[in-house]
Formats: structure tokens, sequence, C-alpha cells
């Protein structure tokens, strides 16, 4: 078809939690679209800052249930709340956040797979 163009996404990421893809937008940076199955664990981490793409992280969940657990690395204040709509997160640096899918999701996440040197993973079980 000479009037659109179909590009197969990059898948750059599986495991059993579900998938990441990444493409090209028009700033030529990435975005990437991640499919979390239901009751999947994401995220648990923080990022400094020093990255830019990080300053603030910036999530767009376009389909599912989710629970979004923040907490504030410095002060230990703490907020979770469960979203069902779709919704752009906007995380500062310092924020440990944590991805909990209720159901199947599907978020897009405003940065490239490759440029994430800025993350401080968290193990709160």
């Amino acid at each position: 078809m000479e009037w659109v163009e179909i590009i197969e996404l990059e898948t750059v990421k599986q495991d059993e939690r579900g998938s990441i893809f990444q493409f090209l937008n028009r700033d030529s940076s990435h975005i990437l679209v991640i499919k979390r199955g239901k009751w999947s664990i994401s995220g648990k981490h923080y990022h400094t800052g020093k990255d830019r793409m990080k300053d603030p992280e910036t999530l767009v969940v376009i389909d599912g249930e989710l629970e979004m657990i923040l907490k504030n690395i410095k002060t230990g204040e703490e907020f979770s709340q469960i979203y069902n709509r779709p919704i752009m997160f906007k995380i500062a640096p310092f924020i440990y956040h944590e991805i909990r899918a209720i159901t199947d999701i599907v978020m897009l996440d405003m940065n490239s797979i490759d440029d994430d040197d800025d993350t401080i993973k968290i193990n709160r079980e």
C-alpha cells in the first residue's frame, strides 16, 4: 500500500511478565510499548535523575487495571492507588515505583531501553 507504511515493532525484551517493544518517534528518540500479564509486578526501582529521560520518567497506561505503588526514597512517604483508565505518570527522581497488574495491561514508556543507566532496583518483598 503506498499511502501507509506498516512497521513491525521490535521486541527488545521478553520474560515471564510479558514483552517490551520499541519504535522510533518523530524526535528520533524511542518509546517502549510494554505489555504485562495479569498479576505481574514491574518496576520495583527508582531513578536518580542523572539521565534526562528519567527526570521525570513518563509512563502512559493505555489499557488495563493496575495498582501504582510509590515511595519517596528521601522522606519515606508512601502512596498507592488503583487505576483502570488511560493515565499518564510523570515520576520524579528518587520516587520508588512498582506496578502491579490487576488485569493484563498495556503501557507506553517514553524512553529507550538502551538509555537506562539510571535505575536503582529495590527488592521490597
